[in-house]
């Protein structure tokens, strides 16, 4: 039988509410793009979008899927997953820009 101190429960406690607040993080971030992605689809127009910025925000996701991949195996998967999501948003937003 394990005894838990108060302190152990109250670092739990805190540890799963980062793993919670970053999971919901991740998934409002990628469905407030959803309308963003379906206007560019449908009207393949993107001038809302500076191509600077764009790049910007790519190199940032490379940044922080390399972030991922060098921190502790708990939040990798999270951060790699969220990484990689706002990379194809962001690239399919740059290649509707650059070839449309």
């Amino acid at each position: 039988m394990v005894i838990h101190s108060g302190a152990a429960k109250i670092e739990h406690a805190l540890s799963s509410f980062k793993h919670f607040a970053g999971l919901m993080a991740t998934i409002i971030g990628v469905i407030s793009f959803i309308p963003v992605l379906f206007t560019v689809y449908k009207t393949k127009k993107t001038s809302n979008f500076p191509v600077k910025a764009l790049i910007l925000a790519l190199v940032s996701n490379v940044l922080w899927l390399y972030y991922a991949v060098s921190k502790d195996k708990e939040i990798d998967i999270q951060l790699s997953v969220m990484a990689v999501l706002y990379f194809f948003i962001y690239s399919f937003i740059l290649y509707t820009k650059m070839f449309s």
